[in-house]
């Protein structure tokens, strides 16, 4: 076997193969796969395979609809002005702002802000308070760095506490006041210092800090909000949430199954080459990420969340909701 199919083994071995996890563990299982040129008809058996030891049994029509999804995600290649297929060097992956409008122009111009208001699973998500936002996203336990100040090391840590019942106006003295926005870490931190030997000082706000790499952070600032937001709904990710950075962009935090630093790079490195021509940020792609903080203002523009779901499936939004 190769030295990419032994890593892809490893990789899916290290998956949650158990019910209530199957369907994202399945999904990723076939991204890795196709990104690094495993074959379709191994990915689909060693899944089968990974399903009916977890106890359950598979189901066929939905795993190869996932197979062909991934496959066609991770391996699509896009055509220039001219119809000849425009390839990228894998290394160093560029946007490319034809592809990108082409891509967005596969949904109706009524998918906009508030097309996907209306099909948030929860409903009237702008009324929620920026704690209700976080309770609803993270797990019991975590801990989240908030910022008014994007170059500090956070101005409070918020945590989802169990012997306490929520406080829905307890990040109040954010919502407004803050001329360049509220920000937040947005994976899970355990609230202490480090040496962050990267930047040569302590810092509660590196890798060190992390105490589950489970998100990741899409964002555009190339191209208008309207064709990012249709991009979004389009790709079959898990996307936790949607908010407007109180400016002409988008945030979108998507879901990631990593265990590790480690396991989140592979993870985004399979998506980054297409993400990256569809207009994503690169520079955003990175597992200690800000990204703004739902329902607090940017001066007196709205940071509006526009869609929440806590439990994504990782199916398109435009395939769920349209």
């Amino acid at each position: 076997m190769s030295a990419n199919g032994k890593s892809w083994l490893a990789y899916v071995e290290d998956l949650a193969w158990a019910r209530g996890s199957l369907d994202l563990s399945s999904y990723h299982s076939f991204l890795r796969a196709a990104s690094i040129g495993v074959r379709p008809e191994e990915a689909l058996a060693l899944v089968v395979t990974k399903i009916k030891e977890a106890g359950d049994q598979p189901k066929h029509a939905k795993l190869n609809q996932q197979l062909r999804r991934a496959y066609a995600f991770a391996t699509e290649i896009p055509k220039d002005s001219n119809g000849l297929h425009h390839f990228v060097q894998r290394e160093r992956p560029k946007f490319i702002p034809e592809y990108a409008w082409k891509f967005a122009g596969r949904v109706p111009a009524e998918v906009d802000a508030a097309w996907l208001r209306r099909r948030s699973p929860v409903p009237v998500p702008w009324i929620l308070t920026p704690a209700e936002f976080l309770f609803s996203a993270y797990e019991m336990g975590d801990q989240v760095l908030i910022f008014s100040d994007y170059r500090s090391q956070g101005q409070e840590i918020w945590q989802k506490d169990s012997l306490r019942l929520l406080d829905r106006d307890e990040l109040k003295r954010f919502s407004r006041g803050h001329s360049d926005g509220v920000w937040f870490l947005s994976n899970p931190v355990d609230g202490r210092e480090y040496f962050n030997e990267r930047q040569q000082r302590m810092s509660r706000r590196s890798e060190e800090s992390i105490t589950s790499f489970r998100f990741a952070v899409l964002e555009s600032d190339c191209q208008p909000l309207e064709q990012w937001l249709r991009i979004l709904v389009q790709l079959p990710l898990p996307i936790v949430s949607i908010t407007s950075s109180g400016g002409k962009s988008l945030h979108a935090l998507v879901r990631v199954h990593a265990n590790s630093k480690t396991d989140w790079d592979e993870t985004i490195r399979a998506l980054k080459p297409r993400l990256i021509q569809l207009g994503a940020d690169a520079g955003a792609l990175t597992a200690v990420r800000l990204t703004r903080l739902p329902n607090t203002y940017r001066d007196d523009r709205p940071q509006e969340l526009f869609y929440l779901n806590p439990s994504p499936s990782g199916k398109a939004i435009l395939t769920v909701c349209g």
